[in-house]
């Protein structure tokens, strides 16, 4: 690998570095916030944050930090297993 043999793959170089501006950023070009409770998100600032959710945090924890995101208009990175808490809770009422 240290010759540049084809067989191998290439190695890091300085060219894999990216823009210093961007470096640590979402895709998304937002800052993340690691969330864990409601209240934590009385620190974010829309418009240059994003908050990612714990990933030891339980569903009705969850919920209740998705719902106050949107109040704040807060963009959540990852929102996952709310769509089917609100699913199964609409089942149970129509029934």
């Amino acid at each position: 690998m240290r010759i540049g043999d084809k067989s191998h793959p290439r190695g890091v170089s300085v060219g894999y570095k990216s823009a210093r501006k961007s470096r640590g950023l979402h895709p998304s070009g937002l800052e993340e916030v690691l969330i864990h409770r409601p209240e934590d998100l009385d620190s974010i600032d829309p418009e240059s944050q994003a908050a990612r959710i714990g990933h030891t945090v339980g569903a009705r924890k969850r919920t209740e930090i998705v719902e106050k995101a949107r109040e704040q208009k807060i963009r959540i990175l990852n929102p996952q297993g709310v769509v089917s808490i609100e699913f199964e809770e609409s089942e149970e009422t129509s029934v």
